[in-house]
């Protein structure tokens, strides 16, 4: 379970990378999706397909406009389509905001070096996996089928 405070985390989730599609499903109350970020230490952007989080707008973004491409483990290479930017609450309820590049992936991916490079610590442990903000809160992980999921809601179309 996710427990820690999510506010801490603000300065680094827009560094995720990578958001999980099995997790996604309307949520009816407050009408917010919920999804789930599969914590990913070789994705380097975090990344979710263009009809996942249907409710949040794509934008172009800067990456789009500089015509980026990343590189998929099959080895060949994808356009980054947009971006979209996100208000999230974790299961604590805490909002915070996250941009993911938006690409032809089938499941959405948190980057562990881009939330490091934000000053936050990731933990892969049997005994509980973690993201340790700078403040030391720490946000829970849930490893399921040896992937390391982080689950979130996101607030339809809501600028930051």
């Amino acid at each position: 379970k996710l427990r820690a405070k999510a506010k801490s985390l603000a300065g680094s989730l827009n560094l995720f990378k990578e958001i999980l599609p099995e997790g996604l499903s309307a949520v009816s109350s407050n009408e917010w999706e919920e999804f789930e970020l599969a914590v990913d230490s070789g994705a380097t952007e975090t990344v979710v397909g263009s009809d996942m989080l249907t409710s949040v707008k794509t934008t172009q973004g800067e990456a789009a406009a500089r015509g980026v491409s990343y590189e998929v483990a099959d080895g060949r290479a994808i356009a980054n389509e947009g971006e979209k930017r996100l208000i999230v609450a974790a299961v604590d309820g805490e909002e915070m905001a996250i941009t993911a590049q938006v690409c032809k992936v089938n499941k959405a991916l948190l980057s562990v070096s881009r939330a490091t490079a934000a000053g936050n610590r990731v933990v892969f442990d049997r005994r509980g996996s973690y993201i340790e903000s700078p403040d030391g809160s720490k946000t829970w992980l849930e490893e399921r089928g040896g992937m390391y999921m982080l689950k979130l809601w996101a607030r339809p179309s809501a600028p930051f």
